[in-house]
């Protein structure tokens, strides 16, 4: 290893020494690198930080957004349940009493709701969320 170092050392000693006017370039040179280097690090480093900040807050966003859905599907299938067990009931009550104008209302109002698709709202729901001016959703 100490040879190989001195065979390079060696070497050197043919390039011609510098003069004073080109040492001070070459160490301006040298300073203005360090000196981009540094800029770039640190405008590196402020990107990272706004990444970071970004990847927070839309995680933050789906976060509440699935509390929205969460809410959304609790609220309807509540009621759509509560709807169904009530025309049911209204079912069993035209049966109970032969009542066929009221077994034909109740069928016809249990299958209106069965094909009303609560999800079709999500539709309005995913809007929402995109929609910069919204501020509030209410379900």
């Amino acid at each position: 290893m100490k040879n190989k170092l001195m065979s390079i050392l060696s070497k050197t000693k043919s390039i011609p020494k510098p003069s004073p006017q080109q040492a001070f370039e070459g160490l301006k040179m040298f300073a203005d690198v360090v000196k981009e280097n540094y800029k770039i690090r640190e405008e590196e480093t402020t990107k990272r930080h706004n990444i970071t900040a970004m990847k927070e807050f839309e995680i933050e966003k789906i976060k509440a957004q699935k509390e929205v859905l969460k809410d959304y599907f609790e609220k309807t299938f509540s009621e759509r349940k509560e709807n169904f067990n009530k025309l049911f009931d209204v079912l069993d009550k035209g049966i109970e009493s032969n009542n066929l104008e009221l077994i034909q209302l109740s069928l016809h109002s249990i299958v209106e709701i069965a094909k009303d698709s609560p999800l079709k709202q999500i539709e309005k729901l995913r809007s929402d969320f995109r929609n910069p001016n919204v501020k509030e959703i209410e379900i």
